[in-house]
């Protein structure tokens, strides 16, 4: 999108938008959305990685009022239709989890991000920041992460489906589609998945799946030592394996925050859940 249009996603809020490519880790190129309100602000800025193929769309409602508060740097992840690629054939090893990390640490040196950031993650995108924060390759004051990933499993049933050429894999998220809707008890929710299913760069999607179908987020979680909020809705049912409490009982700073549901961490109301945590640091 640029940005006439990411403006419109947002109810044209009172701030300025940069869209633009950066660079990060062997020849991928990240878009970057930077918005500045226009009204100054004195809060630390915020680094914002959505979820696994995740769109705009879905953090409208909270965006349009967030970036009139702060500066935010909504990045998208490499496997996101929006990123460049290397003019070369995409390996499952370009999404591997360092990769991400490479990726994101490359974009803040790049656009020179402060170390006193606030970071904002959701799914994998909470999943590259703890993990980047436990390697030391990513710096910040604090990070509020919605439902990160401890590990990525997937059903046998599905082991040759991901072996399969990816232009099996349009009729097949159409197909899964009701079962998906079965699944998530929340409209909203539902509507936000189907939406990135079916805007997914499918082959980008299928290498994603190979690469972290057997990831494991490393047992030492003491080396975060920044504040770290654990968001988790109780009807967010395709995060129940991360073992939310675990996470935020191995981190040395670690809080679990339950909020009312999925949607409500998509929207404006979570900010003030957010700004009550940071004020406690």
């Amino acid at each position: 999108m640029d940005t006439i249009e990411v403006a419109t996603l947002l109810g044209n809020p009172d701030c300025q938008i940069e869209a633009t490519h950066v660079e990060g880790f062997d020849g991928f190129q990240l878009k970057v959305y930077t918005f500045t309100p226009n009204q100054k602000s004195t809060s630390s800025p915020v680094v914002f990685i959505p979820g696994w193929t995740s769109v705009m769309d879905g953090w409208a409602p909270l965006l349009s009022s967030w970036v009139e508060n702060r500066v935010i740097y909504y990045v998208e992840t490499r496997e996101k239709i929006s990123a460049q690629t290397p003019n070369r054939r995409l390996r499952r090893s370009d999404f591997e989890m360092m990769k991400h990390i490479q990726d994101i640490a490359a974009v803040c040196n790049s656009l020179q991000i402060p170390d006193d950031a606030l970071w904002f993650g959701s799914s994998l995108g909470g999943t590259v920041i703890l993990h980047g924060l436990m390697e030391n390759q990513l710096k910040g004051k604090a990070a509020f992460l919605i439902s990160p990933n401890s590990k990525f499993r997937f059903s046998g049933w599905m082991l040759p489906i991901i072996s399969m050429p990816w232009w099996f894999y349009p009729p097949l998220i159409r197909l899964s589609l009701p079962y998906l809707k079965f699944r998530l008890k929340e409209k909203a929710q539902y509507i936000r998945y189907r939406r990135t299913l079916l805007n997914a760069n499918v082959l980008r999607l299928k290498r994603s799946v190979q690469a972290n179908r057997r990831y494991d987020l490393p047992p030492n979680l003491e080396n975060v030592r920044i504040p770290i909020a654990i968001c988790v809705a109780a009807s967010a049912t395709l995060h129940t394996g991360d073992d939310a409490q675990r996470l935020a009982d191995e981190l040395p700073k670690g809080r679990l925050l339950e909020v009312p549901s999925n949607q409500y961490a998509h929207e404006a109301d979570v900010i003030v859940d957010i700004d009550a945590w940071e004020s406690e640091f």
